[in-house]
């Protein structure tokens, strides 16, 4: 046998083993480097045998939830303007209030107010300072206006008896908190320089809508003065009266 023969031939056998090790070890020295990267994903979809595990700390991006895996948290829902006047709160909607308790018979009206009550007075009063609950904030001066503009503007008799009787249920379930003009200097002592102004404005706007013929007796700016409000009296002296 040719011994040159068969020399070059081993060689050749060896040479191609050592480049197909060579060539191994290039491509896994570019896997390490992808997955190093964070080119994960594709790497798992080019071989399979590539394993990726998902870690407790790993983030996940936005674009990998799917939005029907999302649940829908509460919404903050603001308040619309009336009256010139805007009611934005927190987390109470003038408008479905209102709806709400026009929409329930007036049997029910103590039972539905009894269960929204504690909404309710946590978003129309101060809540920072005591006595908590006592006064209307802000949101509850607007919550007045609005009503006594809903109850200027009906028209319909049954409707307007409606939301008499709502009003006064408000009153009976100690959900009619109000503001006297001496209650303005608890008010400014317990609020920001900024947030009193504006208060102390709106309530003035308020009040005389409220009492437009004065408020002899000093009743509260609340949701009991818009029916119960009284009309200033006018004394009839014993000599102006006609003599038969």
């Amino acid at each position: 046998m040719n011994t040159r023969r068969l020399t070059k031939k081993y060689k050749y056998k060896t040479r191609s083993k050592r480049s197909k090790r060579s060539n191994r070890s290039k491509r896994s020295g570019k896997t390490r480097r992808r997955i190093l990267k964070g080119g994960v994903s594709n790497i798992s979809r080019r071989s399979s045998g590539i394993v990726v595990r998902r870690t407790s700390g790993a983030s996940v991006r936005p674009s990998s939830v799917r939005p029907s895996s999302i649940r829908p948290s509460s919404v903050s829902i603001r308040p619309s303007s009336s009256a010139g006047i805007s009611k934005h709160g927190d987390n109470f909607n003038f408008h479905d209030f209102y709806n709400k308790l026009m929409n329930t018979p007036v049997k029910q009206l103590e039972s539905t107010l009894q269960d929204n009550k504690d909404m309710y007075i946590k978003n129309t009063t101060f809540q920072t300072f005591l006595p908590k609950g006592a006064y209307l904030d802000m949101t509850g001066l607007k919550f007045v206006n609005y009503l006594h503009g809903k109850f200027n503007n009906i028209e319909d008799k049954e409707r307007k008896n409606h939301l008499k009787s709502i009003i006064t249920h408000l009153d009976q379930n100690g959900m009619a908190q109000g503001v006297r003009r001496a209650d303005l200097l608890i008010v400014e002592n317990n609020v920001s320089k900024d947030y009193f102004e504006l208060y102390e404005k709106l309530y003035d706007v308020i009040y005389k809508r409220l009492f437009p013929n004065g408020n002899p007796y000093s009743h509260p700016l609340s949701t009991s003065a818009i029916i119960y409000k009284k009309p200033r009296l006018q004394t009839v002296r014993e000599d102006d009266e006609e003599q038969p």
